[in-house]
């Protein structure tokens, strides 16, 4: 070889050596696929340093980690303003912009955000580092849990929120605007646990913290408030079983969205969300002619279910083409807010198109020629007008495959739709067919439906594929003792489908009976307030929660295999 092309070749060698040993170190490359989360591995200080008087800690981790995850996701309480940090390898070093506080008790929390570099694995659960200034560490401790608003929904992450009440007022303590003394988040399981607190009371919040402010954001931010009161004292460190469920707060109040005239008697009244229909009624909407001032009465209001949100209005005959106004007034949605006053009149045209069309059924609550049906189910008809109750009823006749009638109860749930009810348990495996006599259809303005039926054909379930989740509910608390429970059996196996539900008024034995085979999860509260939903408090003003459980394990449910034993315990 020439000596010169040699040299040359030595020289680039040693420079692309030389550069390579310079650059900044990452995460090796091929092998098999990483699923180990990071973790830490060491920290200066060493946990529970007392009397400790530096500016700075340090934490190193197992492997590389993103920096700007795991910067996000360290906090420091007591707070101490911007933390500075500097990256060497798998090691930071956290630098304090304010001074500490003497005989103070300090946690550091690395959050389950932090990502590693390599395959994006996050942490498994939240770190903590403490040491105190002081000469002793403090030892209140809070351990808990944090489940989804949704079943299936993940929570991992979710920030968790403690507010030392010694230090504030409780009844003025904001969320939206006040951050907390303590910070930690939950892991893969919604699992949490603060460490090291002072003694004394405390509110806990979990907040899905979206701007990652520090703050709870309403309607942006998923929250959960528990039951009980949290105090931790010199006899009592530890307080377990702090249990959340999440959920959004509505405080925007309902808008007024559309008026659609259908003829000259009836309007589609459109609202911005869902609404409390025992609020809304005919004298919920108030009509004005525009022109001559004169009012156009409104006869009657339901609503256009399944939807909440839509209401059929039924009015004195309007003009063609004339203006008028509408008002909603004393309406409240489903949390109790009134229609915003800014959005509560829409203007339309009277409707040129006549009332002529007769009553009939809009829609079933099941699809025609349906299968599996349970023994006993209530069947709902949607109609497609306001009308006489009493007249309407006796249009429905249900028979089996004999052609046999077989007896049912009606129930209105408004003046526009019922539900039909077998009064005994229907045969198993058998076909019937609902028949909607429309010539019996009676309008509240004297419309009579034509002479012909509208029918649905459905085949009820085998009890073959039947079974039962037997146990006792145990109630351990003394103190909250108001209310009935709320039991429900929920089959994830099947996409929404609907949960079996029961109600006791007292603890003790319950079955669900006649469940079909599938996975299984239970859940209950105790219906404080007796509105026979769960309520799940507010952050501000605070509320705390009703009282619920979710039972740890999945049930499999086989058909007749009766599940027995199960054991529900309420905290």
């Amino acid at each position: 070889m020439n000596l010169s092309l040699f040299r040359n070749a030595v020289v680039y060698i040693s420079v692309v050596f030389f550069l390579v040993s310079c650059a900044g170190q990452v995460a090796p490359q091929g092998g098999p696929v990483d699923t180990t989360p990071p973790a830490i591995v060491s920290t200066f200080p060493p946990p529970y340093t007392t009397k400790f008087a530096g500016d700075n800690i340090v934490l190193e981790f197992d492997e590389y980690v993103d920096h700007r995850s795991t910067e996000e996701s360290i906090f420091i309480s007591p707070n101490l303003g911007a933390l500075e940090f500097d990256w060497s390898g798998t090691e930071v070093t956290i630098r304090f912009t304010e001074k500490l506080r003497p005989r103070t008790t300090y946690v550091v929390n690395v959050g389950t955000d932090v990502i590693d570099v390599h395959n994006r694995n996050r942490m498994a659960q939240a770190f903590i580092l403490a040491f105190s200034t002081g000469e002793e560490i403090d030892r209140g401790a809070i351990e808990g849990k944090v489940y989804p608003q949704k079943s299936g929904d993940q929570v991992s992450g979710v920030m968790v929120f403690a507010y030392n009440l010694g230090v504030m007022n409780p009844d003025t303590l904001n969320p939206q605007t006040t951050r907390p003394d303590y910070i930690t988040q939950t892991g893969k399981d919604g699992a949490f646990f603060f460490r090291h607190l002072s003694f004394g009371s405390y509110r806990i919040l979990a907040v899905k913290d979206e701007y990652r402010n520090l703050l709870y954001d309403p309607e942006i931010d998923e929250f959960g408030v528990p039951s009980n009161n949290i105090v931790l004292t010199p006899d009592d460190t530890l307080q377990t079983n702090v249990t959340m469920r999440l959920s959004t707060a509505d405080t925007t109040a309902p808008r007024l969205l559309k008026v659609t005239p259908q003829d000259r008697r009836h309007l589609l009244v459109e609202f911005s969300e869902p609404m409390d229909t025992s609020t809304v009624s005919q004298h919920s909407f108030f009509i004005g002619d525009t022109v001559q001032g004169n009012v156009l009465n409104t006869l009657a209001a339901a609503p256009v279910l399944p939807s909440f949100s839509t209401f059929l209005v039924l009015t004195d005959e309007q003009l063609a083409s004339q203006p008028y106004k509408l008002f909603a007034q004393e309406s409240k949605d489903l949390a109790g807010h009134a229609v915003n006053p800014i959005a509560s009149a829409l203007a339309f045209n009277g409707a040129s198109l006549k009332d002529s069309l007769p009553p009939m059924v809009r829609s079933f609550s099941m699809l025609d020629s349906a299968r599996t049906i349970e023994l006993q189910a209530p069947i709902q008809i949607f109609f497609n007008d306001i009308l006489q109750e009493e007249q309407s009823s006796k249009s429905v006749v249900l028979r089996d495959s004999t052609k046999s009638s077989v007896p049912v109860s009606i129930r209105w749930l408004s003046n526009a739709a019922m539900e039909v009810s077998p009064q005994n348990q229907l045969m198993p495996k058998a076909w019937y067919k609902l028949t909607i006599e429309l010539k019996n259809l009676l309008t509240q303005t004297g419309k009579k439906g034509k002479d012909t039926l509208q029918t649905l054909v459905f085949q009820t379930l085998d009890p073959e594929i039947f079974s039962s989740i037997e146990g006792i509910l145990v109630d351990g608390n003394r103190s909250d003792t108001t209310g009935s429970f709320h039991l429900f059996a929920e089959n994830i196996a099947q996409k929404n489908s609907t949960p079996y539900r029961l109600a006791l008024k007292q603890a003790g034995k319950f079955e669900f009976k006649d469940i079909t085979e599938g996975q299984y999860i239970l859940h209950a509260f105790r219906d404080r307030n007796k509105n026979k939903k769960y309520d799940a408090g507010q952050p501000y003003p605070f509320k705390q929660s009703e009282r619920f459980l979710n039972y740890a394990d999945t049930l499999k449910v086989r058909a007749r295999w009766p599940l027995e034993g199960v054991q529900l315990i309420f905290r």
